[in-house]
């Protein structure tokens, strides 16, 4: 899901405002936001009520007013392809938890580490992927 936030940082940093405040404060100010934001609807996007809204009233102070349409309309294009991930997550996994490990422990609870990018699972539990795709394909051929 951090790859949403960091599309969002990417294509929003050009256009921040210009001598109100130190760069890197400005630019430290929305990653902050566009992942908070990401991680919020990552949580729990159906009571997530206008993510797009929520991130640009964070970050409209960091913009001049004569660019801050084009920075809502690039924070709605973004935040539409993520809820449209996680719908899509939910329709494949029944769920769109997906800053939580999929595996779980010896007593049977849930791992609540956050998982490696690009994978259900967090750094201990990474070998049960291969493990759970070996068994996938031993199902298909039996």
């Amino acid at each position: 899901m951090y790859r949403y936030s960091r599309a969002i940082y990417r294509d929003l940093h050009p256009l921040l405002l210009e001598g109100a405040i130190r760069p890197e404060v400005g630019r430290r100010l929305l990653l902050a936001a566009c992942e908070r934001t990401i991680e919020r609807l990552a949580r729990d996007h159906r009571r997530f009520a206008r993510p797009e809204a929520a991130l640009f009233g964070d970050v409209r102070s960091l913009f001049p007013v004569s660019r801050q349409l084009r920075v809502f309309t690039i924070i709605e294009a973004h935040l539409g392809a993520a809820v449209g991930y996680l719908d899509q997550e939910i329709a494949e996994r029944g769920s769109a938890d997906l800053l939580r490990c999929r595996a779980t422990n010896r007593k049977g609870k849930a791992c609540q580490r956050v998982p490696v990018t690009g994978s259900d699972f967090c750094p201990s539990h990474r070998y049960l992927e291969n493990v759970r795709s070996s068994h996938t394909d031993d199902l298909l051929t039996a």
